[in-house]
């Protein structure tokens, strides 16, 4: 989570230092692919044993390593899964200060899992890569394929694909806060991995500063970066966003901006040129009210009337997961539930 303007302003200015990583040659898709360590019956890099906890299905753990560096993972399959028979696959990144465990408790996605027969993947960031235990998201060498953080989150992602049956069609990214950021990047840079993506109180593609009220690049500036990330892998991707309008941590305004980032890169996917070909003008909105206060969903199409973009403003929560477990900071649990709206989102946009 991004827990205070102060803390950010000492992550981005260097009041306080993150770590970090060592440099390396690209890992995922291409080059020399990562390891991933494992012992029999569980733990590090392999399958667990069944959950003595509540649900069904069981987990697993794991420590994924290439030259950008080590992270641990957690993973959550459900009971219904069996080898051979493809399953879609969620990869879930955390917010600032956040543990893969304190992230599956607050979005509850691992009881989702289970209810739709999905597995979940919760990749680790670490102290000693950011002293927030953020993703970084800010840096431009964690914002390219093949390289620093987004490297290792692709490699994890590989890593399920090889250990599990999972329908590579439907593999979708999403994220909160920083993890939402960085779920922004991973959209960008890996467009032929992930399918869909999720933005959870994000910032739009090399946002900078902005999640403290500073300067917000140009949306159509950030939609062109996130176009020239994709590289020869550019193609429209489906993005679901859900944000505060009270948020002060990451003003709403950032939504706004990811909402112009995405309908420029993916005009720019679709022909190659930023012609229009993706409609900017909302394709449908409704608002509702729930025990949270009101919320507006507007939905966005493409060119052939197919919905792309899904933008969920809730406007009394403040920097926090709608509908998230009120056993954890940083959740709006009376707001309309984003992990079921999310993962909705991501089921009804396999990739092409």
């Amino acid at each position: 989570m991004l827990t205070s303007l102060m803390a950010l302003w000492a992550v981005f200015f260097g009041m306080l230092t993150p770590g970090t990583l060592p440099g390396g040659t690209p890992t995922f898709p291409g080059g020399t692919p990562g390891t991933s360590v494992g012992i029999p019956g569980g733990g590090f890099g392999m399958p667990g044993p069944d959950s003595s906890g509540p649900l069904k299905g069981r987990y697993f753990t794991g420590q994924f390593t290439n030259a950008a560096g080590t992270r641990n993972y957690r993973g959550y399959v459900p009971a219904t899964y069996k080898a051979g028979t493809a399953v879609p696959l969620v990869v879930a990144l955390h917010g600032c200060a956040q543990t893969a465990d304190i992230f599956g408790k607050q979005t509850k996605l691992d009881n989702l899992a289970e209810a739709k027969g999905f597995i979940a993947v919760y990749p680790e960031q670490n102290s000693k890569a950011n002293s927030m235990s953020c993703w970084n998201w800010f840096k431009p060498e964690h914002q390219q394929r093949g390289q620093g953080e987004p490297s290792i989150i692709a490699g994890i992602t590989q890593w399920v694909q090889q250990n599990y049956t999972v329908d590579a069609k439907r593999v979708y990214v999403e994220g909160f806060s920083a993890g939402a950021a960085m779920s922004n990047v991973m959209a960008a840079t890996y467009p032929d991995v992930y399918a869909a993506s999720g933005v959870g109180s994000g910032i739009e593609y090399n946002g900078g500063v902005a999640a403290m009220g500073g300067y917000i690049l140009d949306a159509k500036q950030s939609g062109r970066a996130a176009y020239q990330a994709m590289g020869s892998h550019a193609r429209v991707v489906p993005t679901v966003i859900v944000h505060g309008g009270a948020d002060k941590t990451v003003p709403v305004a950032n939504a706004d901006h990811l909402v112009q980032q995405w309908q420029t890169t993916n005009d720019l996917a679709d022909d190659g040129v930023l012609n229009g070909s993706v409609p900017t003008a909302a394709a449908a909105t409704k608002s509702d009210f729930g025990f949270g206060g009101q919320y507006t969903v507007t939905s966005y199409a493409d060119g052939h009337g197919r919905e792309v973009l899904q933008y969920w403003r809730v406007d009394q929560m403040k920097h926090a997961w709608s509908g998230g477990c009120s056993c954890q900071d940083y959740s709006y649990p009376n707001g309309p539930d984003e992990t079921k709206a999310m993962v909705d989102f991501f089921l009804n946009h396999p990739m092409p």
